[in-house]
């Protein structure tokens, strides 16, 4: 297993020589040093390090920790080690700051050498942690905007709405960066970091981030309500018709589809993948905003957000039949040698169109790029296998 070592230069000395190269030596995979200090750190620890590698160490200079161990985490994940050793005189600090900034997708362990070193930080928590962390991470400017992609089709006097793309985050993985929107333990992306990332949209878009309810994508097709009892299973649709609050859906190929009824004042985000399609989730949604609202069909508009187009969207051969039962013109190419493609939005619009929404208030067009083909705007799990960051769908009243 490879591993990569964080050694805080500024804890040791000559005299720790010995414990160092003997902690260093016992990791037979090592394939990153970083040596993290606020000065260039001294001949000896190079020299070890270099040894270790068979190559130079890293070298972060950095007064403040906080910020130096998130280069230090960003130069780990770029090489994607799985398991990290902090090697340092602060194991509280350390290992509050791991805490905060390794998920469990990373295998950490802090370890301390020589007289431990105690700072005006070990009366910390992870909560206050946390703060810091937060603080530190609003402060960084990033090189590109946040963006977001929009429909005329929805009423702006009535709802805010729009779809994140990767852009104006602070996410570093390559098939992460750098506006990922979900947070999930199999990924490396830290909780801090994901809510900065949904601040930093929610402050452009103009909504409350600590009301944003985002979907959980489970590739179903139940539809939750705002304020209601939590389903017993996860939901891939939200929906409300109150102000004040975000429904919001994540998407990295799949369908995100936003509804708004403007003569109801009703609003939903949905995530309909190929499951979820198959699983009518379009369908439950018109029949949620009847039931729920009072919506009429011919009231509802629709906006379908970033995702696989046609082109790129192939599918086994033994599979499509449930595409060609809703539409048969949903499945391209079905007798070339090699698999067929579904027109995914095509299945969408059919089944919005059969429980009576307007084909007119239907925008498959403006907002929903192909994902696959914009690896510069959107996130894909199809181009990049992973890790894979998401974007989201979000839609609210205005007040």
């Amino acid at each position: 297993m490879a591993v990569g070592v964080v050694l805080l230069s500024d804890d040791f000395s000559e005299s720790d020589r010995d414990e160092i190269a003997s902690v260093l030596n016992a990791e037979k995979y090592v394939n990153t040093i970083i040596l993290l200090g606020s000065k260039v750190p001294t001949d000896f620890l190079s020299q070890m390090a270099e040894a270790t590698l068979k190559d130079r160490p890293v070298e972060i200079q950095c007064t403040d920790l906080i910020s130096g161990f998130h280069l230090a985490k960003n130069k780990l994940d770029g090489v994607m080690c799985p398991y990290i050793k902090i090697i340092c005189k602060r194991k509280q600090e350390l290992t509050l700051l791991s805490q905060v900034f390794f998920t469990p997708a990373v295998q950490w362990n802090v370890k301390v050498i020589g007289e431990p070193i105690a700072t005006s930080n070990d009366r910390d928590t992870v909560e206050s942690t946390t703060e810091r962390v937060r603080d530190y991470l609003r402060r960084i400017n990033t090189s590109d905007d946040v963006r977001i992609l929009q429909s005329r089709l929805i009423p702006g006097d009535l709802f805010y709405h729009g779809f994140s793309t990767r852009t104006g985050g602070l996410s570093c993985i390559p098939g992460m960066k750098s506006m990922n929107m979900v947070y999930t333990t199999a990924k490396r992306d830290p909780l801090v970091l994901i809510q900065e990332n949904r601040r930093r949209l929610g402050s452009k878009a103009g909504f409350d981030v600590d009301k944003l309810f985002i979907a959980k994508a489970v590739h179903g097709n139940t539809v939750y309500e705002i304020g209601a009892d939590l389903p017993e299973e996860c939901y891939d649709g939200v929906t409300s018709n109150k102000s004040g609050v975000t429904c919001a859906a994540p998407g990295a190929d799949c369908v995100i589809i936003l509804f708004a009824d403007p003569v109801r004042r009703a609003f939903a985000a949905v995530h309909s993948g190929w499951k979820g399609t198959v699983a009518r989730i379009p369908s439950v949604t018109v029949k949620a905003l009847k039931d729920k609202f009072g919506s009429q069909s011919k009231d509802i508009l629709a906006v379908m957000g970033p995702s696989i187009c046609k082109n790129c969207f192939d599918f086994g051969k033994d599979g499509v039949k449930q595409f060609e039962d809703i539409n048969p013109r949903c499945v391209l190419n079905k007798n070339a040698e090699e698999n067929p493609t579904v027109d995914l939005k095509l299945a969408i619009r059919t089944l919005l169109e059969e429980e009576g929404v307007l084909p007119e208030h239907i925008d498959d067009t403006t907002s929903c790029p192909c994902t696959v083909e914009n690896p510069e705007l959107l996130f894909s799990y199809r181009r990049d296998g992973r890790p894979f960051g998401n974007q989201i769908g979000f839609i609210g009243l205005r007040s």
